[in-house]
């Protein structure tokens, strides 16, 4: 079962990707997660950002289901 992976602004130019697809056997959380990518990308480390399943931000102790969407996002400012 995979997650589908997408990466915004300055954390997709660091990693020079856009999205991507990652394998998750079994049980996940976002904090699981994001020691996950930091370590694939350790350019991303003191970098930060926020992840959201499915289109909602999570804590990190919130678990990932199997096939959901997981979006990095950079801080955002407002105008």
């Amino acid at each position: 079962m995979g997650l589908h992976v997408l990466y915004f602004g300055m954390l997709a130019e660091v990693i020079g990707l856009a999205e991507e697809n990652w394998l998750n056997n079994g049980q996940l959380t976002v904090g699981d997660f994001r020691a996950q990518v930091m370590q694939k990308y350790p350019a991303l480390q003191g970098k930060k950002f926020k992840i959201a399943v499915n289109q909602r931000i999570m804590e990190d102790l919130a678990d990932i289901a199997p096939q959901s969407e997981v979006a990095l996002l950079p801080p955002f400012a407002g105008g």
